[in-house]
């Protein structure tokens, strides 16, 4: 499964739905529309849901704590790490995930919600700390800097052919710049954007990300012209997931 698309959709249908824009039935067939499984609370150390429990379940839980937004939170070594701190039993999981998801009161962090490859969900203990983004590039000029360097990348691949490893060959590069470019509507997504024009692009970055997800250190990757564009992409693709959570009010 996608975790970051998955988590993604977590962090938008529980904004959506604590703000109460988000009906009950419809926070549950946003996934189902997506074709990914409804996520199921395995284990709550914050909100003292009886585990398991589904979504739509565990979200009254959070209401009552307060929680007004949950937000999305990058995972990749190279990025910067935008989760407050958990308790070390926490960890592994929260550096095995592309992305997580932090549940928050007023912009105060109160816990960290993990998804698996299964849509299995913990929700964690985090510190309390606020949160105010600092990033200002706008969704346009990061959705620019990701296709010029998407397909700068895809020509340095088809350059140097056999030099690049099988892994990265056989990316979609293909499709992720035909998704930025064709107009596809994305609807798992445009239903829960307040600018529903973001989604096309907010979808193709995702999917870098993820793809990108096993390499830990693509500017390390040979030959040296390779490993930066490959880093290029990669920076790109958060800083438009970036841009596009910070302007629909999630990140």
């Amino acid at each position: 499964m996608d975790t970051a698309l998955a988590t993604l959709l977590t962090s938008l249908a529980l904004t959506a739905h604590l703000g109460g824009r988000l009906g009950p039935d419809a926070l549950a067939q946003t996934f189902l529309d997506a074709e990914l499984p409804v996520p199921l609370v395995l284990e709550d150390e914050v909100f003292g849901t009886e585990a398991p429990t589904g979504l739509l379940l565990a979200a009254p839980a959070l209401r009552a704590a307060g929680v007004d937004r949950v937000r999305l939170a990058l995972v990749h070594p190279t990025l910067p790490l935008r989760v407050p701190r958990v308790e070390k039993n926490a960890r592994r999981a929260i550096a095995r995930s592309s992305a997580v998801a932090v549940a928050e009161v007023r912009h105060e962090s109160r816990a960290v919600l993990v998804l698996d490859g299964e849509a299995n969900m913990r929700i964690v203990p985090c510190a309390r700390v606020p949160y105010a983004t600092v990033d200002t590039v706008s969704v346009p000029e990061a959705a620019r800097a990701l296709r010029e360097s998407v397909m700068a990348a895809l020509s340095i691949v088809e350059t140097l052919d056999a030099q690049v490893p099988e892994s990265i060959r056989n990316l979609q590069w293909r499709d992720w710049q035909a998704d930025m470019s064709d107009g596809a509507a994305r609807g798992e997504l445009t239903g829960l954007l307040a600018s529903p024009e973001h989604a096309i692009v907010l979808h193709a970055a995702l999917d870098i990300h993820q793809a990108f997800s096993p390499v830990l250190a693509p500017a390390s990757l040979q030959p040296p012209e390779l490993g930066a564009a490959l880093d290029r992409v990669h920076k790109a693709a958060a800083a438009v997931i970036t841009a596009v959570s910070r302007d629909n009010g999630v990140g």
